[in-house]
């Protein structure tokens, strides 16, 4: 059944306090929403829907399979497990009926990888000392070759003549190793891992290395050619399938980098280092995350003219690759975290990623995957199919082993990151679109708080609701929400799918805040009568501002409106309407286009004090005096409300020029000038002097005088 409420429901079902405001919508549909999420037995497929996971079946009882991480799992020809585990260095065998019982204990830490022979023997890599056991079909288990490198991170067994090739570290090499033990160097690379073997039945072996994320393919002579170099330094899984090798990397900080880090001592002294990063630990020896170091990449590493990754990675993303045996590549998959295991069947590829344990099934034909199921949290090392056709998940962190059902868990829960509305809100209807079959159910509840990690101060979550068309939230006014989705089955073939949630809610209304007002200087000169006024405004709800300007001269009582309902922040203010006198100007902001006439809010801001001028400046002028021809005046200036800003003067109808004050500066609303004419022809001359304020005003005065014949 499918359930999808429309926006125009959803207002119809929130509280009228909710109408009245400005209603934001949480709105959860894409895989990067569920990022921060907490999912329990619920996984999200690459479209975003959530289903139940499947059901991954504990295949030890507890307390009768002690690890701190199982690195690799190897069947027999008679149906048991064994399990390579760290960090005691034990490799468990697992009976049928689920008894497990310790079949080797190594003196090393790590037991790091294992593999199965034809005739029934088992074989073992550990760390770091790098060991390598058989176990044989009668369960007698001995060290059989010491290799004197620090790491046997894979094997790969040749059944024809009876040779075991060992991938090892920290110095990139392969060995081969007889029946009887001896380890003879078989490849050297400038890598320091080889951290995957995979070989074909022709014997060529592909080996897969840290460093510089390198695939090699290796002949039966020894000689490597490089096939392919990824985007990422690490290489860490391989399989050969179909025809193509599948290559899973495993790079922390997704780039090739070089690695620095403390240091773990081997028994015989030699220095390891143990790279930090979500699949570390904190003892022992962690095979997804170990380099040899400090070392400086050599400037002669080697630089393949093979196919590189077809893309970039970004930072943290790993990806499995397709690799043709012709060196065409294509990738088939892309995650950030770790990919630590792979699985080709005739119908999925399966990818087992750390560190949050997520198992993903990808169709190769569109790239578009589905995770299966996931564990509560660690890592999936391996990915193991037995011959009854089920497939074995071994774990770290803590080591586990889970057998993958085809089926649903019978409950699973989605519960979202903590929801930040900024402010203290109401919080309103939640929808969702689903499809719901018969036998299945999905609920929500939700929660709130004022403390942005819920504590036993948030609300208590609310009663679980089904139906989509009249859910709410049902919590007090606060800040912060968390919303959990539960999903169950009656009937573990089939399980509920929710394509989409959202949320409504409004923040309690705030009053907005002017933030800053600009009026013009009034002692900057302006020839124009219009003021134009500036401000910026805030409003915490993000509502629509609506802006009323006010003015009042010194003396009035109230404020005049002069303007309101502007929508900008800016406008111009004719001051020729006002009379003269000193004014502060007052904005109003408020937030009433977006909220009813009740709960709408306002701010203000008030302005110093600005002049309006109108009255022109008072002029006094007088004749100083006349000398050879030259006549003196003086003029005495004052103005009204702002400071004189220019003076001009002319004589007899000629030219303008200008005059300054005997101080030299405009600087005051009075000044004092004293300045000579040019030589003048004898008789009756006419001056004129302007002078104008900061306000555009101007002042006029004149005088008539005469300069006498020279006797």
């Amino acid at each position: 059944m499918n359930r999808l409420i429309t926006a125009a429901l959803i207002a119809a079902l929130l509280p009228a306090s909710l109408i009245a405001g400005k209603v934001k919508t949480v709105t959860v549909s894409a895989p990067a929403h569920y990022e921060k999420a907490s999912l329990q037995q619920a996984v999200v497929s690459s479209e975003g829907t959530v289903r139940l996971a499947r059901w991954l079946k504990p295949l030890v009882a507890d307390g009768a399979f002690d690890a701190a991480r199982v690195w690799d799992v190897v069947e027999d020809k008679n149906g048991n497990l064994f399990a390579a585990t760290g960090d005691a260095g034990k490799i468990f065998k697992i009976a049928p009926d689920g008894a497990a019982t310790v079949a080797f204990e190594s003196k090393d830490s790590q037991v790091l990888c294992l593999m199965a022979a034809a005739d029934g023997s088992i074989y073992a890599g550990t760390g770091p000392n790098g060991l390598i056991v058989r176990i044989d079909s009668t369960g007698n288990a001995k060290v059989m070759s010491e290799t004197k490198e620090g790491f046997v991170w894979a094997l790969a067994f040749d059944d024809e003549v009876k040779t075991i090739f060992a991938a090892t570290g920290p110095h990139g090499r392969i060995y081969r190793v007889s029946p009887d033990g001896k380890a003879e160097p078989f490849f050297q690379c400038k890598q320091d891992h080889v951290l995957s073997l995979a070989r074909a039945t022709d014997g060529t072996l592909y080996a897969g290395t840290d460093k510089q994320g390198l695939v090699y393919r290796v002949d039966a002579k020894g000689k490597g050619f490089v096939l392919f170099q990824a985007a990422q330094a690490e290489v860490h899984c391989l399989q050969l399938a179909d025809g193509a090798l599948y290559a899973g990397t495993s790079s922390p900080s997704g780039g090739r980098t070089v690695i620095r880090s403390s240091a773990i001592e081997r028994t015989d002294g030699v220095s390891l280092t143990k790279r930090t990063g979500p699949n570390a630990v904190d003892t022992g020896v962690d095979k997804d995350a170990l380099v040899v170091g400090p070392r400086e990449r050599e400037k002669d590493t080697e630089r393949p003219n093979s196919a590189s990754a077809p893309s970039t990675a970004g930072s943290g993303e790993n990806s499995v690759y397709r690799i043709g045996l012709d060196g065409s590549v294509r990738e088939v998959f892309r995650e950030k975290g770790l990919v630590l295991s792979l699985l080709k069947t005739k119908s999925s590829l399966f990818v087992g990623t750390g560190s949050k344990g997520q198992l993903f099934e990808v169709n190769e034909a569109t790239r578009e995957r589905s995770e299966v199921a996931r564990l509560d949290h660690g890592q999936i090392h391996r990915l193991y199919p037995r011959r009854d056709g089920s497939i074995v998940l071994a774990a770290g962190d803590p080591g586990k082993l889970f057998v993958l059902q085809d089926r649903f868990a019978a409950k699973g829960t989605v519960v979202s990151e903590v929801i930040d509305a900024k402010l203290v809100s109401r919080w309103g209807s939640m929808g969702w679109q689903a499809d719901i079959p018969k036998g299945t159910k999905l609920t929500v509840s939700a929660r709130a708080g004022n403390v942005a990690e819920p504590d036993e101060t948030w609300s208590e979550w609310s009663a679980e609701q089904s139906d989509a068309r009249t859910a709410a939230a049902n919590v007090p006014p606060a800040r912060y929400l968390q919303w959990r989705m539960s999903l169950t089955t009656d009937d573990v073939s089939v399980s509920p799918a929710l394509a989409n949630f959202s949320l409504r809610f409004a923040t309690l209304n705030q009053a907005p805040e002017v933030t800053g007002l600009e009026v013009p200087n009034p002692e900057i000169a302006r020839e124009s009568k219009r003021m134009k006024l500036k401000w910026t405004a805030t409003d915490p709800n993000e509502d629509e501002l609506s802006f009323d300007v006010f003015v009042r001269k010194e003396g009035w009582k109230d404020w005049v409106r002069v303007e309101d309902g502007l929508s900008k922040s800016e406008y111009e203010w004719d001051t020729a309407t006002m009379p003269s006198g000193m004014y502060r100007i007052k904005i109003v902001a408020s937030d009433r286009p977006d909220n009813n006439e009740e709960e709408a809010l306002s701010g203000e801001r008030v302005s110093g004090l600005v002049a309006v001028a109108h009255e022109p400046p008072a002029v006094t002028l007088k004749l100083a005096g006349i000398e050879k021809s030259r006549a003196t005046f003086e003029a005495k200036v004052e103005g009204s409300l702002v400071r004189l800003s220019g003076a001009t003067f002319a004589i007899d109808g000629g030219k303008w020029s200008s005059v300054f004050p005997t101080d030299g500066l405009f600087d005051s609303k009075t000044e004092s000038f004293r300045f000579p004419s040019e030589t003048l022809q004898p008789g009756t001359h006419v001056l004129v002097l302007k002078v104008r304020d900061a306000a555009g005003n101007v002042g006029r005065a004149d005088l008539v005088f005469t300069v006498e014949r020279p006797k």
